[in-house]
């Protein structure tokens, strides 16, 4: 029997016209079929995600070559391969959570799995008493039906101090792993300096909520917005001059790896999917001399032997860290952690104590925005979607034999 589930897209990720769509890093243009195009772009459950391509965008003009979201790709991808995957509408999934009647398990009952909703990790609705009400009915849908992400997983991992000190002790523990500082910002601290600090704020993502340095008005510093604070963070030039590795992995297991980084040209940002790259060692080198983007960040030369020590070098420093993280959250939260299934750390490299470089973890992107970074290219969404749906489907069949559910397939 295929599994049903039901995807809400979040509506903060969609767009109003085709062309907002363009040149965004979290949409694709994707050639389907004629008719499965058309059929996508009538559906108004779908409207904002998907839009019919614009000549000038496309080599010909073809129906089927249309712009949509990562995540809309991703999971028709996983519809394709066999499960049963409808779409909802987040006004509606939200009004029936918010509704005074709690009775609501018929809506859902026929499902094995909700997945999508509310992206908590960017703080969600604007009224307090909506969330609030949203959560609520959210915990209860959890207690009858499979949701992912886990609501509680989310709203922790929202905070981000939490993670940050979780990551700042996994770090004490192992060898060559700077980290950059890291405190709550200080509203009562009127001598404190901001000279080689940033502030970024909880709650937030996709670099909003940043100040760098001389950003920073110490008379007129940013307020808190609700439980989530700003956060003052020692700066990291590598952050800047040499960008991110943006690492996927599924099942704990790298899936492909992303470089964002602001290039030679100044406002510029490249994406680069690579598979080789330098040893810490090489790198450590070539940071202590002039050097450029491209030197870094797309190298060239090294013998297979080096690229692939240097790939296995970082891969192994995100798995480590990430089986040390989730086995802290668990503990903590006293529950499986959505990081086992799917999960984007974002890694730069400092400079430690001891002079030598070392791997940091920046950011952990869980749950519905993780971003994939496809940068316009389908092969790398469609390639997670692969792995995805087998670990995926796993989870909601364990899932679902803990609960004792077991759907009868409609006839």
């Amino acid at each position: 029997m295929s599994l049903r589930v039901l995807v809400v897209l979040d509506p903060q990720f969609s767009r109003s016209l085709a062309q907002d769509s363009y040149g965004c890093v979290d949409w694709v243009t994707y050639d389907y079929p004629a008719s499965f195009a058309t059929k996508l772009l009538k559906n108004s459950t779908l409207h904002g995600f998907v839009f019919r391509g614009k000549s000038e965008h496309l080599i010909r003009n073809r129906v089927g070559f249309i712009p949509l979201i990562d995540e809309l790709l991703f999971w028709l991808r996983i519809q394709r391969k066999g499960m049963d995957v409808e779409f909802m509408k987040f006004g509606q999934f939200r009004d029936i959570l918010i509704s005074s009647n709690p009775d609501f398990e018929r809506t859902f009952e026929g499902y094995h799995s909700i997945w999508g909703g509310l992206d908590l990790m960017c703080g969600g609705l604007d009224s307090p008493v909506q969330l609030q009400q949203y959560l609520s009915g959210l915990q209860i849908l959890e207690s009858i039906v499979p949701v992912w992400p886990p609501s509680q997983e989310m709203l922790h991992g929202s905070r981000k101090f939490n993670v940050i000190n979780d990551l700042d002790q996994i770090a004490s523990r192992m060898a060559n792993s700077p980290r950059p500082q890291t405190t709550i910002l200080s509203r009562t601290d009127i001598s404190q300096s901001f000279e080689g600090w940033i502030l970024k704020r909880e709650g937030s993502d996709c670099n909003r909520h940043v100040l760098l340095p001389g950003q920073v008005d110490p008379l007129n510093l940013p307020p808190d917005r609700g439980q989530f604070r700003w956060l003052k963070q020692s700066y990291v030039p590598a952050l800047r001059t040499l960008g991110e590795w943006r690492i996927v992995l599924v099942d704990c297991q790298p899936v492909f790896v992303v470089h964002t980084a602001p290039g030679n040209g100044q406002g510029e940002l490249v994406f680069l999917h690579r598979d080789a790259g330098l040893s810490l060692a090489v790198m450590g080198l070539l940071m202590r001399r002039p050097y450029v983007f491209d030197d870094i960040m797309d190298p060239v030369g090294g013998t297979l032997s080096e690229r692939r020590q240097a790939d296995e070098e970082l891969e192994s420093f995100a798995k480590t860290v990430l089986n040390q993280l989730i086995e802290v959250e668990e503990e903590s939260l006293g529950a499986s952690s959505s990081l086992r299934l799917l999960v984007r750390l974002d890694l730069c490299v400092k400079e430690g104590p001891d002079g030598e470089f070392g791997y940091f973890i920046n950011e952990v992107e869980r749950g519905l925005g993780i971003g994939m970074f496809s940068s316009g290219n389908p092969r790398w969404t469609l390639r997670l979607a692969d792995e995805f749906e087998c670990v995926f489907s796993k989870w909601v069949n364990e899932r679902c034999l803990a609960m004792e559910r077991l759907i009868e397939p409609e006839t």
